[in-house]
């Protein structure tokens, strides 16, 4: 199967690729930091006579605490990108040395030589994502796509114009526990990323969401379950959303993203660097100190800007890249 990712991978859309990360070295770390950072948030946030009892929680029960206590852009301290507004000096993001191990992993970046080559940068649109069971969120959070349910869209959509049009890019998807339709899986449908990209529209509180999405209910969905171990690759041009969490449990995940080298990635200024090269000289960035910096020095040209990045909706002149037109 693997020599024929890139193959299967444009004529269908998306791929799940079995058994490539191990839980205990490659994902319990990221949700170790994940810990850590609740502990830290409980410690400043909580009522003193509550702190001790509350850090003796397992994970779950910790960030359903966490999540009551209103911390302000909650969402934005487990998630691996600034803010794309506002963003000020002291302004969180979930970058450690977990995360830098996963972004670089061998196995991943094995999988995503055979859809890019050999040249590969690591792409800034990225996310991790707690979602708890849609029960226990707030009203206003059940349609947002970092806790909530995320809207049909194209991942190739929230890249700014020169990405839109000239960047090559692989969404790698990965799953922290397993994944099913009653806890909120992907869905998506085959071989629709065959109609290029389409016309966007903002969405709620400015989420990026596929115009006419309406439509695609009346189609045949792939879910796209998966277990602890495996990716999910979703063609940039695939659209996709994920289904409500009606479970019980937690739905954790990370979106990674990687583009081929020379190509703009689409959310400058943040970080885009080589991740994978024949040549030694490219790879700069070689490790977690290094990344960090990168990230800092996007946040000191960030802080005088509205906005630290834009993306256009694709928005094109004629209604001819509508969804209803081409369906």
């Amino acid at each position: 199967m693997i020599n024929n990712l890139q193959k299967n991978l444009s004529a269908q859309g998306y791929l799940i690729v079995k058994n490539v990360l191990d839980y205990n070295r490659d994902l319990k770390p990221v949700l170790n930091d994940m810990e850590f950072v609740m502990d830290c948030l409980i410690q400043k946030h909580a009522k003193k006579k509550e702190i001790k009892k509350i850090l003796n929680l397992d994970f779950k029960k910790k960030y359903s605490y966490v999540s009551t206590l209103k911390i302000d852009d909650l969402d934005q301290y487990f998630n691996t990108r600034l803010p794309r507004d506002h963003v000020k000096k002291d302004s969180d993001y979930f970058a450690t040395q977990s995360l830098w191990n996963l972004i670089t992993n061998k196995n991943i970046l094995d999988v995503v030589e055979k859809i890019l080559g050999k040249e590969i940068m690591s792409n800034p649109v990225q996310n991790t994502r707690i979602k708890q069971p849609e029960k226990k969120l707030p009203r206003e959070s059940i349609n947002d796509g970092l806790s909530g349910r995320t809207p049909w869209h194209q991942d190739a959509a929230v890249l700014n114009t020169k990405g839109q049009k000239l960047t090559d890019m692989v969404t790698v998807w990965i799953p922290f526990t397993k994944t099913t339709k009653r806890n909120g899986c992907m869905i998506t449908v085959k071989k629709i990323n065959k109609m290029g990209l389409l016309n966007h529209i903002s969405g709620y509180k400015g989420q990026v969401e596929l115009k006419n999405s309406e439509l695609l209910d009346k189609m045949e969905y792939i879910y796209l379950e998966a277990d602890v171990g495996d990716l999910i690759l979703l063609h940039k041009h695939s659209i996709h959303c994920s289904l409500p969490n009606r479970s019980n449990d937690f739905r954790i995940s990370a979106d990674l993203r990687y583009n081929v080298a020379g190509q703009p990635s689409g959310r400058e200024p943040l970080p885009n660097f080589y991740v994978r090269s024949k040549y030694k000289k490219n790879i700069k960035i070689q490790n977690f100190k290094q990344w960090l910096m990168l990230w800092e020095k996007a946040k000191e040209k960030c802080i005088p800007r509205k906005y630290a990045f834009k993306y256009p909706l694709p928005t094109f002149k004629t209604t001819k890249r509508d969804l209803s037109r081409l369906i």
